[in-house]
């Protein structure tokens, strides 16, 4: 499934019916697998959240509040390593002085905080995650100090959730996940 930028936008507009302030596990989205999420990533990558800036950006005909971060790139698990150290990510919402946008379904990027974000396979910079919130883990260190993957915390109800990637990536460590995406690959 190759995903565009419209088809991507239509599935977030689909899932949020609306720009608000409503929980995100009121938002239902059709669960990506991984072979999906794969195949319409440009790359992969573990990386760190550095800065953020939120600004104004036209999608269609909606004028919208997005969030860029500047991410450090940790270890590339997919596609052609990034040229330099570092990406830029866009996800939709963000705050500008007083005006607040939540977007439900997408990343949230958190500063100093490491994660597994797949980056859309358009050539435009900021890069946008694949399937929001489904193309973004956390990473966090277990009991035994293994590095192991979780799903985004505005992860939406999904359709189908034992076929879609987040059912095969939750838990993993980095190298397991790196694996089953050259799985995906091959």
């Amino acid at each position: 499934m190759h995903l565009t930028r419209r088809a991507f936008l239509a599935s977030v507009t689909f899932s949020m019916a609306g720009l608000s302030e409503r929980a995100a596990d009121a938002a239902l989205a059709r669960g990506i697998t991984l072979d999906e999420l794969v195949r319409a990533s440009r790359r992969a990558i573990v990386g760190v959240a550095l800065e953020a800036h939120c600004e104004w950006a036209t999608f269609g005909k909606q004028r919208v509040i997005v969030t860029d971060t500047r991410v450090r790139v940790e270890e590339t698990l997919l596609g052609a390593p990034a040229e330099g150290h570092e990406v830029l990510v866009r996800v939709l919402g963000g705050r500008i002085g007083e005006l607040g946008e939540r977007v439900s379904g997408q990343a949230e990027l958190v500063l100093g905080t490491p994660a597994l974000v797949f980056l859309g396979a358009e050539t435009a910079t900021p890069s946008l995650i694949v399937g929001a919130a489904q193309g973004h883990y956390r990473i966090e260190a277990d009991a035994e100090r293994a590095l192991r993957l979780w799903p985004s915390p505005h992860l939406p109800r999904l359709l189908r959730p034992e076929t879609a990637a987040v059912s095969r990536l939750r838990g993993r460590t980095v190298s397991e996940a790196k694996e089953l995406l050259r799985a995906c690959v091959r």
